[in-house]
């Protein structure tokens, strides 16, 4: 009895996409089915789909961060302010009994002038929202698309590639090296929703800092009346 062996020669298949490089191997045997190619080309877009939400992912927790940078330098106002109003009443300036006459011309300049950086730093935390509500627009849109519903892409349920996996031997592709390929791939779909995660963390960090933020400059805001006097008497 002869023993024949048969050896097949495989075709390397690389896709440099800029979310991973994809990577299998052809039996380069014929032409694929149609089924095979539509399950193929679903599982490329699906890296343009994760590509997409990586991006969009990166993007927004850079913005909430950098929001949140702008926001502490409004803390840092508001709290040099704070600080201000304090020195000021350690000086007896701002005393009810004092009256205003015999409060020195400059200082009243000047604690008008204090008003004024007060009623700015107020001005510039009601403004800010403006900057949080674009933040909310794509926060909640980003938590429809892949957080509240299925997940477009889960990685626990991901079954583009089940078709060619089932009927492996009437298939062109390399199952074990495709196989290898798609457990790369899930492995940074998983890594995509921690990042999802981290976004999630800087908004609310964010949305937290700033209610914050107008909790302090309303307090200072009403500290502040004290000085309307000054105020009035060189408007």
């Amino acid at each position: 009895m002869t023993n024949l062996s048969v050896t097949m020669d495989f075709k390397s298949i690389t896709i440099n996409h800029p979310l991973r490089s994809i990577n299998y191997l052809t039996k380069d045997i014929g032409f694929p089915s149609n089924l095979e190619e539509q399950a193929l080309l679903n599982y490329r877009k699906a890296h343009d789909q994760a590509w997409f939400m990586k991006i969009r992912f990166e993007q927004e927790r850079g913005n909430a961060l950098l929001e949140s940078i702008a926001l502490s330098d409004l803390d840092a106002e508001i709290a040099e302010l704070v600080a201000m109003l304090d020195w000021y009443s350690g000086t007896g300036a701002l005393s009810k009994e004092l009256p205003l006459a015999e409060v020195d011309i400059k200082l009243q300049i000047e604690l008008r002038d204090y008003y004024l950086k007060i009623e700015a730093a107020h001005r510039n935390t009601i403004k800010f929202y403006d900057r949080i509500a674009l933040r909310e627009q794509e926060y909640n849109d980003i938590v429809d698309k892949y957080y509240r519903f299925d997940k477009p892409l889960d990685p626990l349920k991901f079954d583009v590639l089940d078709d060619i996996f089932e009927f492996a031997d009437d298939m062109d592709a390399d199952v074990a090296s495709l196989g290898t390929d798609l457990e790369d791939f899930l492995s940074v779909l998983t890594q995509l929703y921690d990042l999802l995660e981290k976004y999630f963390v800087a908004y609310h960090d964010l949305h937290a800092a700033y209610g914050k933020t107008v909790h302090n400059m309303a307090e200072l805001t009403k500290a502040a009346q004290v000085l309307r006097p000054f105020w009035e008497a060189h408007s």
